[in-house]
């Protein structure tokens, strides 16, 4: 068998259906393995149910039954039937199992059906054409395009070690030529070859930095559909082919899209063991994989951070008073003279009369006397013109 033989045949890296097998249980057990079932009540109805078998059909086909027989719960698949409620739902799901028999149960009665998410309850589409609940097709569609491109990887890492091909003349030169590319590459560092031979072997270089350009891109290509396809169920990945930094509205983008994804897948089962532990009176509940995606459990669960209580504004040191200054001495005032004593009345007339008697005398001393008088009159007399009548 030669090496082409071995890479194309069964669990050879080119052979597309045993690459696809491959690729399609590996994505199926990373689902499986994102969720988590806890039964708080454990007892001998309960060890009956193999939560592996329920994980994996709930996820691939969409749906799956738990009931009772032999007062023990087990999860089964069927088919759903019977006649429609009133929003055409089936009301019927039918058992058949080589081991447990038959069974007919009747939706939220003796039995209850999960559901992988909320659209899982209708099984058609608008215009009637049936399709496959779950995540069958997402993860079929994943493996089948992870198996091509592994192919084409491996198709250029054998491209990308040809460097180089030759052509000649005739079979015996190429064997001669082939011999000599067998010792250089066994190390020896020199050849001798005849003129004839060099003139009829023609080197024809291989572009090799195309090929190892394509191995980038397909290796690129191949974590994008691995980063899509968690993305798309929920788990925190990047698929954002750019080589700069991510700016934060694409990585809360991404978050917020990722909660959305996985709290509906949640939030289905929760349901749908809700129901059951109503019916049969157990305590099932579903929570995520902390140890595979511990970033999103803490988003989703730790409680928002209470505000931190504002700090008291320290009170501010109230100043010092200012040292009242101290007051100046008021400059001191002049006693006020004392008024003299009234004078008695007897004092204060004989005053009066005396100082009339010297106005008196004042007055007697400023009239002229009779002979200046007529003296002071006759010059102006004669002064006094003739009068001509």
């Amino acid at each position: 068998m030669n090496n082409w033989q071995i890479r194309a045949g069964r669990g050879g890296v080119c052979n597309f259906r045993a690459n696809y097998d491959f690729y399609f249980k590996w994505l199926t057990n990373k689902v499986c393995s994102c969720f988590i079932i806890r039964d708080k009540n454990k007892s001998d109805k309960t060890k009956s149910i193999n939560w592996n078998y329920f994980k994996t059909n709930l996820i691939l086909d969409g749906q799956i039954c738990v009931t009772d027989f032999n007062e023990k719960l087990y999860a089964c698949i069927g088919n759903r039937g019977g006649e429609p409620n009133e929003y055409y739902l089936p009301t019927i799901f039918t058992i058949a199992n080589p081991i447990l028999g038959s069974k007919q149960v009747k939706i939220g009665v003796n039995g209850v059906v999960i559901y992988n998410t909320e659209i899982d309850q209708f099984s058609y589409t608008g215009n009637g054409e049936i399709f496959s609940g779950g995540l069958y097709d997402l993860i079929s569609q994943t493996a089948a395009l992870l198996a091509d491109n592994i192919i084409s990887i491996n198709c250029c890492q054998i491209n990308a070690r040809v460097a180089a091909f030759f052509t000649a003349d005739s079979e015996a030169q190429a064997i001669a030529g082939e011999a000599i590319l067998k010792k250089m590459y066994a190390g020896k560092p020199y050849q001798i070859l005849r003129s004839d031979l060099i003139e009829k072997l023609q080197v024809n270089p291989m572009n090799t930095k195309a090929a190892g350009s394509s191995i980038t891109e397909l290796v690129e290509l191949h974590n994008y559909i691995i980063a899509n396809f968690f993305q798309a169920i929920g788990i925190k990945a990047n698929n954002v082919l750019k080589r700069e930094r991510l700016i934060s509205d694409e990585i809360e983008t991404q978050n917020d899209y990722l909660q959305v994804s996985i709290l509906e897948i949640l939030t289905s089962w929760q349901a749908g063991l809700d129901e059951v532990n109503k019916l049969y009176g157990t305590e099932f509940e579903v929570a995520l994989n902390p140890v595979l995606v511990p970033d999103l459990v803490e988003e989703l669960t730790e409680p928002e951070p209470e505000p931190e209580p504002e700090p008291e504004p320290e009170p501010e040191p109230e100043p010092e008073p200012e040292p009242e200054p101290k007051p100046e001495p008021e400059p001191e005032q002049e006693p006020e003279p004392e008024p003299e004593p009234e004078p008695e009345p007897v004092a204060k007339i004989e005053e009066n009369e005396e100082i009339i008697s010297d106005i008196v005398d004042m007055i007697n001393d400023a009239k002229p006397k009779e002979g200046e008088e007529d003296e002071q009159r006759e010059p102006k007399e004669e002064a006094e013109p003739p009068n001509d009548n």
